[in-house]
């Protein structure tokens, strides 16, 4: 087996959701954009619409993410629960960055117009399209 597969299947079997998230990173801002530019560039999408959209945020702009998404769900969750929800947002908060990944509803729909017997599978497949970004 080769090193490249071995460590591919290694990482999958001990993956683990990481919360202790600090604000190094292993790696340069540079490679963050390549990987991401690279994986939306080649990952395939059904007739190759490419719907995935995805947006990096360092530094301040990360910060600030996360200062608006506890300003907003501080006005929905009640005061006395709004502890724990201001711990998790302080752990998003002290990553390094945030991947946002969107996807382009209007592509989705003009291959829908395009190709009628298929437009049903459109939406479907754009989901998955975007999940496989994210794996």
């Amino acid at each position: 087996m080769k090193t490249l597969e071995k460590d591919l299947f290694t990482a999958l079997r001990e993956r683990r959701s990481i919360y202790g998230i600090s604000k190094e990173s292993p790696i340069s801002d540079q490679s963050i954009q390549e990987i991401i530019e690279e994986t939306v560039k080649h990952t395939p999408s059904a007739f190759n619409n490419q719907t995935t959209r995805v947006v990096l945020l360092l530094g301040e702009q990360h910060n600030k993410l996360w200062d608006i998404t506890t300003e907003v769900l501080n006005a929905y969750v009640p005061a006395e629960q709004f502890s724990s929800t201001q711990e998790k947002m302080n752990g998003f908060r002290n990553g390094y960055g945030t991947v946002l990944f969107f996807e382009d509803q209007s592509i989705v729909d003009s291959f829908m117009k395009q190709y009628p017997s298929y437009q049903e599978h459109f939406p479907i497949w754009s989901q998955q399209t975007n999940g496989m970004h994210q794996w």
